[in-house]
């Protein structure tokens, strides 16, 4: 009797601890919860857990440079911000290699009898030096376009291909803009340049349709996930879970820097009774708890969107959503993206 008690416990002890050495996707498809301090499944204990495989933690697989992140990444969304003359300004300051090939400008109002007309608006570039292709959004123009996107939040989502849901005012912008324009673009920008890269970023709203855009790119079979770089700054919650997993198993390079509290990585916020289906962010996020001026340091977020990096943050701020890199984003596309010094 005492043998079979001693195999009994031997065995229990021997399946706890073969249980708690699996990975985080195998703990939790196996029904357990998954402990990020532990790094063990299913530990009875724990302060953070994780519940859903979108948050399993992991490194990313492409490396974050801060230096490139101010000297080339900040000088393409400044220049999606502005006009054709200070978007080409923006590139002899910080990327004499870099030449504008187009402006995109269309109406992409939510329809609404009293609202008046808002538009959005991006641009291609070129370097033949480095062969990369450039798609930069601009940011939410205007308190109008803002209270859009604001009440979009809340009304509706809209099926993209087949990897889930993204919100309609998204949606519908893009499309506006594909339509107006950027297919036939960068249809003729692949066609004359099948080779190279392709970097995609924005700000803000600017921020969601570079997400938008380098997915519906590859989903559309123009360019293929592994020459597409993706990189942006404050970007609001563009997707459901679907979309967030898909993006983030699909670009091996998407870096979503946030800046100290701002608040519009936070919207929508991810609360149910506010939105049943709810919405996340795809990896990896790049938090500057600080000014984010030169030498600053930053965490990589382990996981999606749990609670960790700015996730924790609760005293939010616009002020930190204008400014990144140490740079007021409100002026910095018209005024030429100037070299820092």
């Amino acid at each position: 009797m005492t043998n079979n008690w001693t195999i009994l416990v031997f065995l229990a002890l021997f399946s706890g601890l073969a249980n708690g050495f699996l990975s985080c996707e195998q703990c939790l498809s196996s029904g357990n919860h998954y402990c990020a301090d532990s790094k063990l499944c299913n530990t009875p204990i724990c302060v953070n857990t994780i519940t859903q495989a979108l948050n399993c933690p992991r490194a990313p697989n492409a490396t974050y440079d801060d230096h490139e992140a101010r000297t080339k990444w900040l000088p393409l969304f400044g220049a999606g911000a502005t006009n054709e003359k200070m978007a080409q300004k923006c590139f002899d300051n910080n990327w004499p290699t870099m030449k504008l090939s187009k402006r995109i400008l269309v109406n992409c109002s939510d329809p609404s009898p009293i609202l008046p007309n808002t538009q959005c608006a991006m641009l291609t570039a070129v370097d033949t030096t480095q062969r990369i292709l450039v798609m930069s959004f601009r940011a939410t123009y205007g308190n109008t376009q803002l209270g859009e996107e604001v009440l979009n939040y809340f009304v509706g989502k809209k099926q993209f291909f087949d990897v889930g849901m993204i919100f309609e005012f998204f949606y519908n912008a893009y499309v506006a803009l594909w339509r107006g324009g950027l297919e036939q673009e960068i249809r003729n920008l692949k066609y004359k340049y099948p080779d190279y890269e392709l970097w995609v970023t924005g700000h803000s709203l600017g921020a969601a349709l570079a997400s938008v855009g380098a997915s519906w790119v590859v989903k559309s079979g123009i360019f293929l996930p592994n020459s597409v770089k993706v990189f942006t700054a404050g970007q609001p919650r563009t997707g459901d879970y679907n979309y967030a997993l898909w993006h983030q198993n699909t670009f091996a390079y998407s870096f979503r820097v946030v800046h100290h509290h701002d608040i519009v990585p936070h919207v929508p916020f991810q609360y149910e009774v506010v939105d049943h289906d709810k919405m996340y962010h795809h990896r990896t996020e790049v938090w500057y708890n600080n000014d984010m001026s030169e030498g600053s340091t930053y965490q990589i977020c382990p996981e999606a969107d749990g609670l960790y990096c700015v996730n924790q943050q609760v005293d939010l701020s616009w002020n930190d959503h204008t400014h990144y890199f140490n740079t007021d984003l409100n002026v910095y596309g018209d005024q030429g993206c100037p070299k820092k010094q």
